[in-house]
């Protein structure tokens, strides 16, 4: 969800700053505020005994933990940023009053989280049926699609802006193994591997 800064700001919302790998906000906890990014990425996080498992990852523009904030039920996951994040937060009453009074922000929220749900369903289909290199596949097209094109393409390839470590923790996969089959995807020319990056043709 893309709220017009302007209008977040006259309903009351902060600007706050985070640096690479602080909490926004952790599992359990309850939500108090409509977050959308201003400049950076933040990934929604569990946290688990052998490893972690990334449900999503957010950059420009976009809202993050919006359903316990609406629901009013303990945060699912943890909310952390990848970069150094800022971001506007906007308490929840003040959210609430926006949408009242703003029919069409209203209806493009609802579509969002409609938009959502079909990113998990993707996503979940992904890491449950795929082949390992396809999983990884999976979600390096995801984020391609949703990720900014000025900001994140090279030379006609999409700079994968996450490591090897959280594209296992998205697809469920060791982190040896993705480094094994990112390995060769590289030689099947399906990635291609440049200063450590991953770079997938658009």
């Amino acid at each position: 969800m893309n709220i017009s800064p302007d209008l977040l700001l006259q309903y009351g919302a902060v600007v706050k700053n985070y640096r690479r790998h602080d909490d926004i906000f952790r599992e359990g906890q309850v939500a108090f505020y409509y977050y959308q990014i201003h400049t950076g990425l933040v990934k929604m996080i569990n946290r688990g005994e052998e490893h972690d498992f990334i449900q999503g990852i957010f950059t420009e523009g976009e809202s993050f933990g919006e359903p316990p904030m609406i629901g009013e039920f303990p945060c699912p996951a943890s909310a952390i940023a990848i970069t150094d994040v800022q971001l506007y937060a906007l308490p929840r009453r003040h959210f609430i009053e926006l949408l009242q009074a703003n029919f069409e922000v209203h209806f493009s929220f609802t579509a969002h989280m409609c938009n959502r749900v079909l990113y998990k369903a993707e996503l979940l289909k992904s890491i449950n049926l795929g082949l390992p290199e396809e999983r990884i596949i999976a979600v390096i097209d995801l984020l391609k699609s949703k990720l900014s094109k000025d900001r994140y393409g090279h030379d006609g390839h999409f700079v994968v802006p996450v490591t090897r470590q959280e594209i296992a923790d998205m697809t469920g996969l060791r982190v040896e193994t993705v480094i094994r089959k990112v390995g060769m995807l590289e030689e099947q020319g399906k990635v291609v591997v440049a200063d450590r990056k991953i770079l997938r043709a658009y």
